[in-house]
């Protein structure tokens, strides 16, 4: 049964097993095992932490399946904070001329600081196997619902960046094109200078004007908002969740920047507050749902067969309820099939 959970000093091992398997980790959590072991506490901090409103603070998801790391998942409380959070912002400039009659729109790209403070929710970190799509949903669905069991700790606003497009070298074609002439690094260096800090010095370095991006080369132009193949599935699961990605692109590699309205995300939506009732008769036949107990330390979501009942209460398993670690009549947060 896939189990949802902060994640604990003892998780650290298997978390760098995974994240050293996994392609291009480092957009989800870093490939470094003294990283993980200061984002592991600072989670911990985090939860124990009594907090009114959005800062610093970073939460650190796991999804374990018969007593194996299955995936990990990181929330950022507010993005940049205490500094600010860089991205580029696409927009249309017009250049016209009435004398001449001629009327040009043309795109361009200009750095931005929009997004700081906004609740960063970074790539799921899963194995890529039969269950990826499985685990990522339900990771995904349970950061949300923990940000919905506790929006002072959130913003109301949630973006999900995506990476950018590289070549069969690793090299970003937008990064060559745009961030390499002011900073003068290949892409990867680039990506570790800023890894475990703010973006503040993307201001110090990257040009302040607009962009215009026919004038970039056309690898650059077409790497723009796209994203990898091999997160095309994480893709798809934001767009189902109501995520959008027109406006806001990375500033590294020109991968997309999803965003929605906290109350507009499908699996907060949707979720019902009911009863849970243990019920012996629920089966492998009943479909799947995601329950989430309403703990902030002890956080628990579980992948398990739910169905409503008429007389309003969720019924599930009692393993099911034991790893939520509640009881009959207690109030579980369910996202039904």
């Amino acid at each position: 049964m896939l189990t949802i959970r902060p994640a604990q000093h003892s998780d650290l091992d298997a978390l760098a097993a995974t994240a050293a398997r996994v392609a291009a980790p480092d957009v989800s959590l870093p490939n470094d095992p003294k990283l993980l072991e200061r984002l592991v506490a600072q989670s911990e901090e985090a939860l124990a932490a009594d907090i009114d409103f959005p800062g610093d603070e970073q939460y650190l998801l796991v999804a374990t399946d018969k007593g194996t790391l299955a995936g990990a998942m990181l929330v950022v409380a507010a993005a940049g904070h205490p500094g600010a959070d860089y991205s580029f912002r696409n927009e249309t400039i017009i250049h016209a001329s009435p004398e001449l009659g001629v009327n040009h729109r043309m795109y361009a790209l200009t750095l931005s600081h929009d997004l700081s403070g906004f609740t960063l929710l970074r790539p799921p970190l899963v194995l890529r196997d039969e269950r990826r799509g499985v685990v990522e949903r339900a990771l995904l669905q349970a950061a949300l619902g923990f940000i919905a069991e506790h929006p002072e700790r959130f913003a109301e606003d949630l973006i999900a960046p995506l990476p950018g497009m590289v070549d069969d070298a690793g090299e970003s074609p937008f990064w060559y094109a745009v961030g390499s002439k002011f900073f003068g690094v290949a892409y990867r260096e680039a990506e570790r200078l800023a890894l475990g800090r703010d973006r503040s010095f993307m201001a110090e370095l990257m040009p302040h004007h607009p962009i215009y991006v026919p004038l970039l080369p056309d690898s650059a132009q077409n790497a723009l908002g796209q994203t990898r193949a091999e997160y095309m599935p994480t893709y798809g699961l934001l767009i189902d969740e109501g995520f959008e990605a027109e406006r806001y692109v990375d500033v590294f590699d020109g991968g997309p920047t999803f965003l929605v309205k906290r109350p507009l995300a499908h699996s907060i939506r949707i979720a019902q507050m009911l009863p849970l009732a243990v019920d012996a008769a629920i089966g492998r036949g009943e479909p799947d749902g995601l329950l989430i107990n309403r703990e902030t330390n002890r956080f628990r979501a579980v992948l398990a067969p739910a169905v409503r009942r008429p007389d309003g209460r969720v019924a599930t398993t009692a393993e099911a309820a034991n790893r939520l670690e509640l009881i009959d009549d207690d109030e579980v947060r369910c996202v039904l099939a």
